[in-house]
C-alpha cells in the first residue's frame, strides 16, 4: 500500500477497502521438512506497510501479520505483499540507547491483561529484503499496546529503531503447497523464553502464538534461532483441533536427526487469527476468534 493510506487507515481497513495495489504471482515453491522455515522466497516482494505482533520481554520477537491473497475492487482475488510468514528476533532502540527496549518491557509488566502487543513500521519496504543477498537489518517503527488495526490500541513509543538481530523464520506462501494433516507448529525464543507458533501453509489457515513450557527437553538458543518444527500426531492440522491456553499436549521434534517425543503445555495465547488466512479474507471476528477472546 502507499505510505499516505496506509498511514490514513490500518492494513485490516485498508485491504478491506479492496484497494490492495495488484502484484504479480511469483510465489516461492517451499520445500517440506525443517529447511522450509527459513527457505527464502524466489522474488524481491513488494512494497507495502508490514505490521507485526511483539511477543518477549527480555528478547523480542516480531511476526508479520500475514495474509494468501486480497480482492481486488472488481472482487477478483490478487495476490498480496503479506504472503509471507515471518518471525525476527529484533533489538529496539534509539541509536545507541536501550531505553525503549527497557520501557515496552516496562508496559507490558504494567498490563498484564494485554495480550497483543503490535509495530507498525514507519517506512514501507519488501518483506523479502530481510531475507535478500544483502538483507536489510533495520527500520524504524511506532508500538502499540493492543493490535493497532482495531479499537482501543494505545501508541506506547514511536521513532523506534528496530534492529533485526535475526530471521528465526520466513516463508513465501506456496499456492501449491499441501496442507499437512497433522497439526505443525515451530519454537522459537532465548534463554528463558519460549514461543511456539502454527505453521502457516494453505488456506484456510490460522496464525497462532503461545508462550509454552517443555519440562522434560531443553533447546538451546542456537536451536531456537532457526525455529524447531514440532508436530502433533494425534491432531489434525485444523482450527478446531488447535492448541489451546492452558492446554497439554504430546507433540515430536528432530533435533539432531533423532525424533523425540515431548510433553508440550500451552501458557499464555499471545495472538489467534483465522479470518485474514482465508481466501477470500475475512475481516469481520470469527465465532472461534472471539470464543478465544481476540475479537
Amino acid at each position: 500500500m502507499s505510505k499516505d493510506l496506509s498511514d490514513a487507515y490500518g492494513r485490516r481497513d485498508f485491504l478491506k477497502g479492496g484497494a490492495a495495489a495488484l502484484v504479480g504471482a511469483g510465489f516461492l515453491a517451499a520445500a517440506r521438512g525443517p529447511e522450509a522455515l527459513a527457505a527464502p522466497p524466489r522474488r524481491g516482494g513488494d512494497i507495502a506497510t508490514h505490521n507485526l505482533m511483539v511477543v518477549g520481554e527480555t528478547t523480542v520477537f516480531l511476526s508479520h501479520l500475514p495474509m494468501f491473497k486480497d480482492q481486488d475492487k472488481k472482487g477478483r482475488l490478487v495476490t498480496t505483499p503479506h504472503r509471507f510468514q515471518a518471525v525476527l528476533e529484533a533489538t529496539l532502540t534509539r541509536g545507541n540507547n536501550p531505553q525503549p527496549q527497557s520501557d515496552y518491557a516496562a508496559d507490558r509488566r504494567r498490563n498484564q491483561a494485554t495480550r497483543i502487543y503490535t509495530l507498525s513500521p514507519e517506512e514501507d519496504f519488501a518483506l523479502a529484503s530481510l531475507v535478500a543477498s544483502r538483507p536489510r537489518r533495520s527500520f524504524k517503527g511506532t508500538i502499540f499496546r493492543g493490535h493497532l488495526e482495531r479499537d482501543g490500541s494505545v501508541e506506547i513509543l514511536n521513532g523506534v529503531d528496530v534492529t533485526v538481530k535475526n530471521v528465526v523464520h520466513f516463508r513465501e506462501f506456496d499456492p501449491k503447497a499441501a496442507r499437512p494433516g497433522r497439526l505443525e507448529y515451530f519454537f522459537f525464543g532465548k534463554g528463558g523464553e519460549l514461543f511456539m507458533a502454527h505453521l502457516i501453509t494453505s488456506p484456510p489457515d490460522f496464525d497462532q502464538i503461545f508462550s509454552v513450557q517443555v519440562p522434560e527437553h531443553q533447546f538451546t538458543d542456537a536451536q531456537l534461532g532457526k525455529g524447531v518444527r514440532v508436530v502433533f500426531p494425534d491432531r489434525e492440522n485444523s482450527v478446531p483441533s488447535r492448541i489451546r491456553e492452558g492446554q497439554e499436549a504430546a507433540g515430536e521434534i528432530s533435533v539432531g536427526g533423532a525424533a523425540k517425543r515431548i510433553q508440550v503445555k500451552a501458557s499464555r495465547e499471545f495472538y489467534f487469527e483465522e479470518g485474514e488466512l482465508r481466501v477470500p479474507a475475512a475481516f469481520g471476528t470469527t465465532a472461534e476468534e472471539r470464543s478465544a477472546g481476540f475479537p
